[in-house]
């Protein structure tokens, strides 16, 4: 396959090598000459292992050339990829500018083609590709662009290896756009690994909050590790040991941010989870308030499901963000029974809680216009009766009876 590449810098040197590397001829695209002499040289812009080696292979066998030319590349290949770069403007947003200009440049060759498939490899924001998909398709007098989404996770020091054995190849489609060449393009690799379809905006937003994410580890490592060391312990070990537990037990972290506070230049990340936790409490509360009808009530009041353990529930520190005191479900809790720190945690939270508690799910269902779920206990009993309420559902406790419920909202938790 014939496959031009809009951007010469890391990541479009990287898919160029690569793809030459799997029997597709390339043509590299550039506003920078010099990177255009370095590729026609054989020689790649940028240092990566193994990289050279494709580029002066490709390039001798005649299946990868660069030009500045837009037009001539676009009109010659079967796909673009746009792998132009995206640096944060003064205000902290990734800038799109490049990628806009891309698309002015790429009117008359689709234009001449009838039809052309243009894949957006850069990281933008969830939205970007279908604004530009609208912006190229509204210039064209004939022809029609298909866009995809086709985000990379690429490392430096070992981008090969990752282009062929990434942890999974995204591929954001658009309803009514013709794909196919991406899969066309995928089956000359022997990837070992699942293929995700998904829409455009959330294959754009998995490269980003990827980023964040493991930018987020390397932070919590730090910090941890800078604890650790002002205890003599040994941070690598207490991380390798963190990391080897694989099941989700959430409890209080402030007993770690306090330890934080006290070394030099603190813990900043670990200090605001407190803060994270309760400003999305915020949010979910203020989705509650906005749902229709007067009574809210949450059904859950325990840290876990199958529990009666009352410390941190989500359940009861939601009922402190809501505009009014909601009504509490449960069909076994009894706050007479709570003993020892469940007891005392109920009667700092919610000292009243007998009053506003029912067991009973008839009763519950009767003088409540909005149920709140949070956790993810089966709740067969609310059912039927749940179908004419309001649902806010942050934990996907009803998502399978979403389309039965008059108004199902899914705030996630």
């Amino acid at each position: 396959m014939n496959v031009s590449i809009f951007g010469l810098g890391y990541v479009g040197c990287v898919t160029a090598g690569c793809l030459t590397d799997g029997g597709h001829t390339v043509y590299g695209v550039d506003i920078n000459p010099q990177k255009v002499e370095q590729v026609n040289a054989g020689t790649p812009p940028v240092d990566e292992p193994g990289l050279a080696d494709l580029f002066e292979e490709a390039t001798s066998e005649g299946r990868l050339q660069a030009t500045t030319d837009a037009v001539e590349a676009a009109a010659s290949t079967d796909i673009s990829f746009v792998s132009v770069g995206t640096p944060l403007d003064e205000t902290g947003k990734l800038s799109t500018t490049g990628l806009y200009n891309v698309m002015d440049s790429m009117v008359p060759a689709v234009e001449e083609k009838g039809e052309h498939t243009v894949v957006i490899r850069s990281t933008v924001p969830a939205g970007t590709t279908r604004s530009l998909r609208d912006y190229l398709n509204d210039q064209l007098e004939t022809g029609k662009a298909n866009f995809v989404v086709n985000p990379e996770f690429l490392r430096e020091g070992t981008a090969l290896s990752d282009f062929y054995d990434p942890p999974y190849v995204v591929i954001g489609e658009f309803a009514g756009d013709d794909a196919s060449a991406v899969y066309d393009l995928y089956d000359a690799f022997e990837i070992d690994a699942s293929t995700e379809v998904v829409g455009p905006e959330l294959a754009e937003s998995v490269k980003m909050v990827n980023n964040a994410f493991h930018a987020l580890k390397i932070c919590f490592a730090n910090e941890v590790s800078s604890i650790a060391a002002s205890e003599g312990i040994d941070g690598t070990e207490l991380m390798r040991l963190v990391a080897a537990d694989r099941k989700l037990n959430m409890k209080d972290s402030r007993s770690i941010a306090t330890l934080g506070n006290e070394i030099p230049a603190g813990t900043p990340l670990l200090g605001s989870i407190t803060d994270s936790n309760d400003s999305h409490l915020e949010r979910i509360a203020a989705a509650v308030d906005g749902l229709p009808g007067e009574r809210v009530g949450i059904a859950g009041i325990s840290f876990k499901s199958g529990t009666d353990d009352m410390r941190n529930s989500p359940g009861l520190r939601l009922a402190q963000f809501l505009d009014e005191t909601p009504l509490l479900y449960s069909r076994s809790i009894s706050p007479a029974d709570a003993v020892g720190s469940n007891r005392d945690y109920m009667e700092k939270i919610f000292p009243d809680l007998e009053s506003f508690l029912v067991n009973d799910p008839e009763e519950f269902l009767d003088r409540v216009d909005t149920v709140v779920f949070t956790n993810t206990r089966e709740y067969d009993e609310l059912l039927p009766g749940i179908e004419e309420k309001s649902v806010c559902d942050p934990m996907g406790t009803m998502a399978e009876h979403a389309s039965e419920i008059e108004r199902y909202e899914r705030a996630i938790w």
